[in-house]
């Protein structure tokens, strides 16, 4: 599963912004709770890595860890951060939008076929 985006991205912008989603905040910018009224969550791990296909393209990967999500945060995260790699928006925008607690200031959601859950724990 994949999601292709055609122009060049900054994956170091990418990698610096996520950064400022790590910690415990209050997410309301990136989701709604799927129960509760919270949108607290901690977010434990949020990094990029970059590999290359066999044809020697360069393959972004994001892994997000937390200990919970709220419902479509992963792919608002995603869809904002693709907005800092395009240059629309530079890595602290990401601390003032994760602020600001208001979901029109973050990006739209990436698609949901370039997501995989890899594990839960308990």
């Amino acid at each position: 599963y994949a999601h292709h985006v055609a122009e060049p991205l900054d994956a170091q912008a990418m990698r610096w912004a996520s950064q400022r989603l790590v910690g415990t905040h209050d997410f309301a910018a990136f989701g709604k709770p799927t129960q509760g009224d919270s949108t607290i969550r901690e977010v434990k791990a949020a990094e990029w890595f970059e590999k290359r296909s066999a044809d020697e393209k360069s393959i972004l990967i994001f892994e997000i860890t937390a200990n919970a999500f709220l419902y479509r945060m992963v792919r608002n995260v995603v869809g904002t951060l693709l907005r800092v790699g395009r240059g629309e928006l530079s890595p602290d925008d990401v601390a003032t939008i994760l602020g600001s607690r208001d979901r029109a200031e973050a990006g739209p959601p990436a698609p949901a076929c370039g997501l995989c859950l890899v594990a839960v724990e308990y």
